[in-house]
Order: C-alpha cells, then sequence, then structure tokens
C-alpha cells in the first residue's frame, strides 16, 4: 500500500518574530474589543464623547466655544467623530492603532528592532485608553521626524516635526534635536513653513483666541488633581475638588502661579539641551528628549493619563542609552506603568476615585520629577568628571 507523499518540512516561525507578533496580536485584539463595542453603540469613554461633543457642534469651535486641543487635531477629530459616537469611536480606535504601528516602524527603521520592541512592551499598561485618545498621532509623527532628521531627510523632518506641533504642542521641544544636525537650516525652514501654514489656516477659521484657549487649557481655574502641584493639595486636604473642563480640580490656579511654572519649565528645558549638546554627549532622541518631553508634565497645571503616551518613543530609546539615559528610562517605564493603574481604576476623571488612588497619583508624579531631575544631575556628574579627567591629563 502506497504511503503517500512524505510531510514537506513544517514552517518556522522565527523566533525572533515571536515577541513583535504578539505585542501587535494584543492590540489587534484590543481594537476589536473597541469595534465590537463601538458597534453595539457602548461608548463610555469620557474623551470620546467630548470629541463626538465638539465634532457635532453647530458652532465653530475656539470661536463659539473655548477648544483645548491644537487645530490639526481638532479638524480630525470632527472628520472621524461627525457621524456619531460610536463611529467616532471605532475610527478613532483605527487611526490609533495605526499610528502606534508607524511609530514602532519609525524606531525600527532609526534605530533598531531593540527599542522598536521596547516601545511596543512600554505601551501595554496604557492600552486600556491608548487607543481611545489622538496622542499616538503626533508620536508616529514625532518618531519619524526625528528619524528622518537622523538620517540625512532634513526636510521630511522638518516638516513631519512641524505637522506634530500643529497635531499636539508638545514635539516644539524636540526642535533643539534638529538644531544639533549640520542640515538644520533646511529643517527649520521646513518646520516653519508647515507651522505657518496651518496657523494661518487655523487663525482664519478659529479666530485669535485658539492658541490662548490651548496654552490655559480652555481658560480653566483650577489645579487639575493628577497634576504635580494639584495632587499635592488634594493629597493634603486642601480644597474640595470640583468638575471642570472634564477633569476634577482643585484650587485656584493664579496667573501668577501659572507665570512662574512656565519660567521654571523654560529654565529645565534650556538646562537639558545645554547638557544634551555639552561634552561627550549620546544620541539626544533618548535621555535628553525623554527629559525635555516629561519636563511639562511637572510643571503644567493639568495631567491627563494621555500625556504619559507622549513619553513611549524617547524612554525606549532612553533605554539605549549611557549610564545616565537607563536610570531616567527605567524611572519613566515606571511613570508609565502607574498611570496605567490609575487609568484602569479611576475611568472617569471627573468622579473622585478611592482614597488610595491619590497615592498612586502623588507616586506617579513623584517619579515623574525623578525622570528629569535624574537626567539633569546624572549629566551635571558625568560632565564633571569629564572636566577632571581632562585637567588630569594636561597636569599630567
Amino acid at each position: 500500500m502506497s504511503e503517500g507523499p512524505a510531510p514537506g518540512p513544517r514552517p518556522v516561525v522565527p523566533r525572533g518574530a515571536v515577541l513583535p507578533t504578539a505585542l501587535v496580536g494584543i492590540r489587534v485584539l484590543v481594537l476589536l474589543a473597541i469595534l465590537i463595542g463601538a458597534a453595539r453603540g457602548h461608548v463610555t469613554d469620557p474623551a470620546v464623547l467630548g470629541v463626538e461633543r465638539v465634532a457635532t457642534s453647530p458652532a465653530t469651535p475656539y470661536r463659539a466655544f473655548p477648544v483645548g486641543t491644537m487645530p490639526s487635531e481638532t479638524w480630525i477629530e470632527n472628520l472621524l467623530a461627525g457621524g456619531g459616537a460610536g463611529l467616532g469611536m471605532a475610527l478613532i480606535g483605527i487611526v490609533a492603532f495605526l499610528a502606534d504601528l508607524a511609530a514602532a516602524w519609525a524606531i525600527r527603521w532609526g534605530w533598531g528592532r531593540r527599542p522598536a520592541l521596547i516601545y511596543l512592551l512600554l505601551g501595554l499598561p496604557l492600552l486600556s485608553f491608548l487607543y481611545l485618545r489622538f496622542d499616538l498621532v503626533s508620536v508616529a509623527l514625532a518618531a519619524w521626524a526625528i528619524a528622518w532628521v537622523r538620517h540625512r531627510g532634513e526636510r521630511l523632518g522638518g516638516a513631519a516635526l512641524g505637522l506634530a506641533t500643529m497635531a499636539k504642542l508638545w514635539p516644539v521641544l524636540l526642535l533643539p534635536i534638529v538644531w544639533m544636525r549640520s542640515g538644520r537650516r533646511q529643517a527649520l525652514t521646513a518646520f516653519a513653513v508647515v507651522v505657518v501654514a496651518i496657523g494661518g489656516w487655523w487663525y482664519l477659521t478659529g479666530g485669535p483666541k485658539g492658541p490662548f484657549q490651548v496654552v490655559t487649557f480652555q481658560g480653566a481655574r483650577g489645579w487639575d488633581v493628577q497634576s504635580t502641584l494639584g495632587s499635592a493639595l488634594w493629597a493634603a486636604g486642601r480644597g474640595f475638588p470640583i468638575p471642570e473642563f472634564g477633569l476634577l480640580r482643585v484650587g485656584d490656579a493664579a496667573l501668577w502661579a501659572r507665570g512662574l511654572l512656565a519660567l521654571a519649565l523654560v529654565a529645565c528645558e534650556v538646562a537639558i539641551w545645554r547638557r544634551a549638546a555639552g561634552p561627550g554627549r549620546t544620541d539626544p532622541a533618548g535621555g535628553a528628549a525623554l527629559a525635555a518631553v516629561t519636563a511639562p508634565l511637572v510643571f503644567a497645571p493639568q495631567f491627563a493619563v494621555a500625556y504619559v503616551i507622549w513619553l513611549l518613543p524617547w524612554t525606549a530609546l532612553a533605554f539605549e542609552g549611557d549610564d545616565v539615559d537607563q536610570p531616567t528610562a527605567i524611572a519613566a517605564a515606571v511613570a508609565i506603568a502607574l498611570t496605567g493603574v490609575i487609568a484602569l481604576v479611576w475611568s472617569d476623571p471627573t468622579t473622585s476615585p478611592s482614597a488610595w488612588v491619590k497615592l498612586v497619583v502623588v507616586a506617579r508624579n513623584l517619579v515623574t520629577i525623578g525622570v528629569v531631575v535624574s537626567w539633569i544631575a546624572g549629566r551635571r556628574t558625568t560632565e564633571r568628571s569629564g572636566d577632571a579627567q581632562a585637567a588630569a591629563v594636561a597636569a599630567a
């Protein structure tokens, strides 16, 4: 009796492909859950509902009512959520999923496989809300911008950074990386053209109030209880938190206090980038970029859980850095994980959570401060050690 043809060799999945496949597979499952919930009309996320209200309003954003988002985000979200909350949640989830993969591919293309895998791992604690926010679009654009600048694509990098800045304001803090490159003139020109073009359109359609509304968080008066100062007041029982513009806020964020925090942020950014450009510098897209992007989270009067999404690519790159970058990356990873816990147990930020959540918020904020302090202090110590060695060599 014929035994038939011998079975061919079984396909072997390369061992190196197992982890990225699993990480992407988890994300696909999360996206499917979002799509199923949207199809059934189960839309409960406050951020998605807020986007739907703005998108379906007959009034003009910025002119008729305050909006705290940059023009590109507002315009794209209006397109995505104009058909209702369910369709809006589905489309936002798809766009965020694609942006997440695009950011991972930018890191893979620009820096290698290992930091791309770290990026995917870092995002796991945030999956409860990661695909219900717009922030991944700005993250992907910023990651591709710095990757292009790194690989001699100055014009593309500058234009992408301009698009990222007009989607979310934070990528403007990465401009010093462009300044450090030899082809900075082309990149800065492309950046300026994009920003001026979109800014002009923003002024014509939304009026002059838009930038002020974004910078002042829609003119909110109180301190977000998740912010550095607000969490301290909240934990100490100073004031009663009340809902304001989608968040619990406490106390009165006076203009002089905001001004001092803004000055402190500027001083911190100057200190970061001066050290990043100093002797013995490493890749500024790692620890320096991570510290620079984290600093606004320390000094801002508002700290929404989505803000930690900004840290993902630079944390992954900092893990590939030196003895200063790596402890900073570890602290950032802890802050990301704690934020994931906060988002999971406190899904509606306009309601008061359990008492222990206050301690988690304070701990997260202390770790966030540690990200900035550890990098600046570590780089300063390295500079002093280098100066001492140089003096010893000169004396010898």
